[in-house]
This record gives C-alpha cells, structure tokens and sequence, in this order.
C-alpha cells in the first residue's frame, strides 16, 4: 500500500509509531469527554485515538503545529455538544474542529474509508464516478469520470454537493460525504447540487461499478495521435505508451504531433504523473515537493527517455485538471515541451500522507508540491498558453489544439 497518489487524496505511504501528544494535551481531551457525560470505556478509547492523531500531526503537518493548539479546539467542540451525545457524535465533533485549525484534507478515516482508498486506484471501485474535493468548507466536484452516472447526469467541474438523500454535506468531512455517495451496487442515490450559475437542482444516480480506462486513443485524420487520460491509475503510463506506439503504427511512421487530453482528469498517482511527463521529457526535473521533513523534501526527474522525439505536443487542460495532471502539464509547459490548450487548471498542488491508526488512520498534508520552474500550483493553478472556452454541443478546445499541432 506504499503508493503515492496526488487527486481529493493525495500521496500514500504509511507510517507509525509516532510518540503521544503532551500529557497536559491528553488530560484536556479526557476532561473534555468527561465534562460532555461520556466516561465510558468507548470514550475513553475515542479521546486516545483524538490523542494518537494529534501526536502524528504535530510530527508530520506540512507547517509547525503545537499539539496544544490542536488539542484546544477538539475539546471545545465536545465540550459545546448538546446532550445527549454518543461517543462517535464528540469524536466527529473534534476531528472536524481538528480540520478546520489544520486544513480540509487533513481528515480522519475510518476502517471503511482506508478501504476505500485501497480500492479507488484498482481500477474497479462501486459508486457514481465523480473526484470530490473541499473547498471553501464545500464539498466541490473536481471531476465526473468519463462514461459513468456522474457524467451521464450532466454533473460538471465545480458543482457543490449540498445535500446527499437529504442530508447536507454542511459540516461532514471529505470522507464521510464519499461514504454516503458510494453503497450497493444498483441503488439509488439522490444528490442536491448547485451549479456554478447558481442553480440548485436534485440528481438521482444509479451507482454502479466503475471501470476505469485511463487511458484512450485514436487517430484524428491520419496523422496526429489524440490520447485522452482520464486519470493516472495503475499502468497508466505503460498504456499511454503502447497506445502512441500503436497509433504510430497506424499512421505509418508519418505522426505530424500529439493531443494529450488531460481535462477532467483529476489526479491519481504520483509515479505515473512521473512517468508519463516522462515519456515526453527525459532526463529533467518534473516536480518537487517542499516540507517540515526530509522526505517531505524531494525533486522527481525523469529517467527513461522521451519517445516521438521532437514531435510537436499540445495539452488539453480545464477546471478539472488537477494534482497529478498539474504536474504533466506544469512539466511539460516549464520545459516548453507542449503547448497548453484550454483553461486555467484547478490547482490542487498540496500532497497528503495516508497514516495508519490502531482505528482506521487519517489523511495529513505533509508538503506541497512545485513545477520545474518553482512556481505553485496550490490555490493557484495553471494557465495555458491559448485560453479556449468551452462551447456546449462543440469542442472549440480540441479544434484549436489540432490546428496548433498541425502548424495552422
């Protein structure tokens, strides 16, 4: 499970053994609980967990923390609990207060998310096929999935999840909002949605399993490949090198350049954003990563060498390019290796460690991320070389790209 992955999660390794918080610290959760009329066994163990995350926090966040800090704001979120209450309700209470001190990433995950994480890289996961993220207190759509219930439905980049089957999403962390969306196989979920333009509207989406192809090609005419990346799973950049080797193969040796399609892809691994800005750089910085630690600290470069060398290359990039396809396209655009062809990217360019707790574990910002040129793409984004407007019914974007790696 050591993998790292850049999307609404972000890098993957696990890690223990992190010492416990300040004894002070631990006394002002256990009072908190205590104060709140929780003093049951399961209480007890609640306000330890809150105690083992705060301890990893302080050790790995991407900025100096103090466990006081932390501590504080978990325990007046149960202590401002209205009775009665159950141990789960004070333990959501103080995680969701610990994200707002830290930042909206920054989560607990329960037994069931961890395995949901384990499976959402697979390649095959149940659910309606959509990357969520927070912003601004609001859970937003990166993303729908090509081809699944999400994008079947009309939902588009930058909706708002207000409500699932009638509860808000006001309040509940990432995670707990994924859990509810995801279930059997065939049944329904109904979501509330607001649009950009500000319109609310009701969806109901049959959830199903989901089958990621990442990776899709063709010829345009018959002699620019067209590859379209819907996210960067397992292999993906293997696939995007066969599928451009084939459609060499097609054109008979006489490609005149690429469009790599990368809007509405969300992320996904960090070693195959790597490889794949790889198959088109070589030997040159692709990203780096900035942090409290070492290992928070690194410069990824590439190392097996660029293919169709000198092959003029345009990135397709929208709102719902984020993380890992900043990165292709942020390397890509440093090393004026592709034009940019578009809109301005999401900008999600801070990286998560996943950490195993004796309950579950938890989601921690841990670094951010740099392109080649040291510029960040958290809250800021990419901005293409051409900026194109969608047009609904027409695909303005993909005709200016072709034109462009034609020469025209």
């Amino acid at each position: 499970m050591n993998r790292l992955f850049l999307a609404a999660f972000s890098v993957l390794v696990l890690i223990s053994g992190a010492s416990l918080a300040d004894r002070a610290d631990r006394a002002l959760l256990t009072q908190a609980f205590t104060q709140a009329g929780l003093e049951t066994p399961k209480a007890k163990a609640k306000a330890e967990l809150l105690d083992e995350m705060i301890a990893k926090i302080v050790e790995v966040y991407v900025e100096p923390k103090e466990s006081h800090q932390i501590s504080e704001a978990a325990a007046k979120a149960v202590r401002e609990l209205k009775p009665p209450q159950s141990p789960d309700d004070a333990f959501k209470a103080a995680t969701g207060a610990m994200s707002e001190v830290l930042d909206p990433h920054t989560a607990y995950l329960t037994p069931a998310d961890m395995d949901d994480m384990r499976t959402s890289f697979s390649g095959q996961f149940g659910g309606v096929g959509m990357e969520l993220t927070m912003k601004e207190d609001q859970v937003v759509v990166v993303a729908p999935i090509d081809d699944t219930p999400a994008a079947r439905a009309g939902i588009k980049v930058d909706d708002r999840i207000l409500k699932v089957d009638g509860t808000p999403t006001a309040g509940q962390s990432l995670m707990q909002v994924v859990s509810k969306i995801r279930g059997k196989v065939g049944t329904p979920v109904t979501l509330t949605l607001s649009t950009t333009n500000g319109v609310t509207r009701d969806v109901v989406l049959k959830r199903e399993i989901i089958q990621l192809q990442a990776v899709k090609g063709r010829l345009d005419g018959s002699d620019v490949a067209y590859v379209r990346v819907t996210q960067f799973a397992g292999g993906t950049a293997a696939n995007l090198r066969s599928t451009l080797l084939d459609l060499e193969k097609a054109a008979g040796g006489r490609l005149k350049g690429i469009v790599l399609d990368l809007r509405r892809n969300p992320g996904g691994l960090l070693d195959q954003a790597i490889a794949v800005a790889d198959l088109f750089l070589g030997d040159v910085p692709i990203v780096s990563t900035t942090g409290r630690r070492s290992q928070d600290r690194q410069v990824y470069s590439g190392r097996i060498g660029e293919i169709m060398a000198g092959l003029p290359i345009v990135v397709l990039i929208d709102g719902g390019s984020a993380s890992a396809s900043e990165i292709v396209a942020g390397a890509l655009k440093d090393h004026r290796r592709a034009v940019l062809v578009g809109q301005k990217s999401f900008g999600k360019g801070s990286v998560q460690t996943i950490l195993d707790l004796s309950e579950g574990g938890m989601r921690v910002t841990t670094s951010r991320y740099l392109r080649p040129s040291t510029q960040p793409v958290d809250k800021v984004g990419i901005t293409p070389d051409i900026v194109t407007e969608p047009v609904e019914g027409s695909d303005p974007q993909l005709d200016r790209a072709l034109k462009v790696v034609r020469g025209n």
